[in-house]
């Protein structure tokens, strides 16, 4: 069987490092590397990950950098011929790598695969489940619908056009999936292979401003190919529907409301829940909250 590299970028997690690496260790597909990049801990991170053995690479950047950065850091490090992704604050399920890596090694085409999640909060508990709505095979117009790829559940083949776009602060893992998907096939599996820890607050004002930014970075590279534009006509629709709505979002957010209402406006017509949506951002700020909240 072949051999996997996983990357684990790691900046003061010591929280939930040795959870995480647990996971690791208790998979049933045992032909792995760790390497973990300490992006400059402050606390008791290093020590953990030291305490583990061989089986880790442990690697520490100069000074802290962003994610992308970091992950395209302990890339050059990976010798595996697949590469997989795990956090310092989220679980495999033992089953994660075997069930990816057999499938992958029968079909020499599929260059990514993901699967289902396991949504947990801060105490492990559970909170939610979501199986990927696309098929095996051409996954790119369910990606610009509505975005699926977990990236603590993805497998990669590994070559050399494995890179995270360090201009991206938020979502380099979007940008390179999103552009995998568009002209690979991907393997989709059917089943929970991850627990994915959803900590409160995370999706702050800030961050919703990032998103929609680089979400429209992402897709304007993209569908530069004229071709993808073409043959994807209604799904590119959609996505950029979607970064008008978090533009709107972060709008709102900072008590802009008539400029929320324009960018809505452009998309209303895409889709009952965009009309809606526009509608919602007449009323005060509560209501679009509440509807959220209670969506």
């Amino acid at each position: 069987m072949p051999k996997v590299s996983i990357l684990m970028n790691c900046f003061d997690g010591e929280k939930y490092l040795a959870e995480a690496i647990d996971s690791i260790y208790a998979q049933t597909f045992d032909d792995w590397e760790i390497v973990f990049v300490d992006n400059c801990s402050t606390d008791n991170s290093a020590g953990i990950a030291k305490n583990y053995g061989s089986k880790i690479k442990y690697l520490k950047t100069k000074e802290n950098i962003p994610l992308g950065a970091a992950r395209n850091f302990g890339l050059k490090f990976c010798d595996g011929e697949y590469v997989a992704f795990l956090d310092t604050d989220d679980i495999w399920l033992k089953d994660k790598l075997m069930t990816q890596i057999v499938q992958m090694d029968l079909d020499k085409d599929m260059m990514l695969c993901y699967g289902g999640v396991i949504n947990i909060n801060k105490d492990g508990k559970e909170t939610g489940r979501s199986i990927p709505q696309a098929t095996t095979g051409d996954v790119f117009a369910q990606q610009l619908k509505r975005y699926e790829v977990n990236m603590q559940s993805v497998v990669l083949r590994n070559n050399s056009k494995i890179y995270f776009d360090e201009k991206l602060y938020f979502s380099p893992d979007f940008e390179l999936f999103l552009n995998i998907t568009s002209t690979s096939k991907v393997l989709v599996i059917k089943d929970y292979i991850v627990k994915y820890r959803k900590l409160e607050n995370s999706l702050t004002s800030k961050n919703i401003a990032m998103w929609s930014s680089e979400m429209q970075y992402t897709l304007d590279k993209i569908f530069l190919n004229k071709r993808l534009r073409e043959k994807y006509q209604k799904e590119h629709v959609v996505a950029y529907a979607k970064v008008a709505y978090y533009k709107a979002r972060y709008l709102i957010s900072i008590d802009k409301r008539g400029e929320a209402n324009d960018e809505l406006s452009k998309h209303k017509f895409v889709s009952f829940q965009y009309f809606v949506l526009y509608v919602l951002s007449f009323f005060p700020r509560f209501v679009w909250a509440f509807a959220h909240k209670h969506r």
